[in-house]
């Protein structure tokens, strides 16, 4: 089998804003972190390789790797290997092949595959997580903490005890979580870099974080910062909700896009038995995108009209 790939120079700047995570991730969680990459980007590359292979290009895009790496951190470091595997076939078959590979999908692959993952293997991805390492050399020199499992996460934490971790750890990351999703200031570092390439929209970002904090002191009526901090939020900010295909074209849309995603979030964190809302408020965001941007663009008709 020959390798293609077909280079794409935004998803090379994606892939170079998650190698810090990635790095920082084995240092809480040991190399087992960066097996469960590698698993997720080979059936990531294989699945789109059968899809394309006899096309006249024949080339996997890069942006195959970049929704094999962006599922893999989105999951915890005690997943089985296999089911890495069967969501990076489902994120690249059902997530962005079937609607005709790049450019053309609806969803989000990786939040696609994520989803399959967690809906199919409930406690896989909802039991067992790992306290971190927190002094060096940490987990660079470890295959996995197995003597430090946990079932609480910062948001399973609060919806049990109604107690949240100091901001402190919740920003710096020393949190269990999954892979890829605890520390942000790493992932803030990483949304400053992909705005400034202009890789990635800031205007989604901000329009789902102030809706985040707006609906977070309504229904919780409490600080919003620790909500922000916890869970895949941020994560998802910087490197879901900003995909340049499945997310919306026109300006006023991707305001009211973002806006709606957050409030889902909250809205499925407060009232539903799932502990983490940002990934089915996404798939949410992109099933309704098109009739928001149908509204919107048959108000600009009326009004052109007139």
């Amino acid at each position: 089998m020959k390798i293609q790939i077909l280079r794409q120079k935004m998803m090379d700047k994606v892939l170079l804003a998650l190698t810090p995570i990635i790095a920082f991730s084995i240092f809480l969680f040991g190399w087992r972190v960066l097996a469960v990459v590698l698993i997720s980007n080979i059936f990531a590359y294989l699945t789109e390789f059968m899809f394309v292979r006899k096309k006249k290009a024949g080339k996997v895009t890069t942006a195959s790797f970049v929704t094999g790496t962006l599922l893999a951190l989105t999951l915890p470091p005690t997943i089985p290997f296999w089911m890495t595997a069967v969501g990076a076939i489902i994120a690249i078959s059902f997530g962005k092949m079937v609607f005709g590979g790049f450019g053309m999908n609806v969803f989000n692959p990786a939040i696609v595959g994520r989803t399959f993952i967690y809906i199919s293997f409930p406690n896989a991805m909802t039991v067992n997580w790992l306290n971190p390492f927190t002094n060096l050399p940490g987990g660079f020199t470890h295959w996995m903490n197995v003597d430090a499992i946990t079932s609480a996460t910062p948001i399973s934490m609060f919806n049990h005890a109604g107690t949240l971790e100091p901001l402190s750890k919740l920003f710096l990351g020393t949190i269990s979580g999954s892979m890829g999703e605890t520390s942000a200031l790493l992932i803030i570092l990483a949304g400053i870099y992909l705005i400034l390439t202009k890789t990635a929209k800031w205007q989604p970002i901000l329009s789902l974080l102030v809706s985040f904090t707006l609906f977070t002191l309504l229904f919780y009526k409490a600080n919003p910062l620790p909500f922000i901090l916890s869970g895949g939020l941020m994560f998802g900010a910087v490197f879901m909700i900003t995909d340049p295909v499945s997310m919306p074209k026109n300006k006023t849309a991707i305001w009211i896009y973002g806006a709606l995603v957050g409030f889902l979030t909250v809205f499925i964190r407060k009232f539903s038995l799932f502990t983490e809302g940002f990934m089915f408020a996404l798939l949410l965001g992109n099933t309704f995108l098109p009739i928001i941007e149908f509204a919107l663009n048959r108000t600009r008709v009326q009004k052109n009209g007139k």
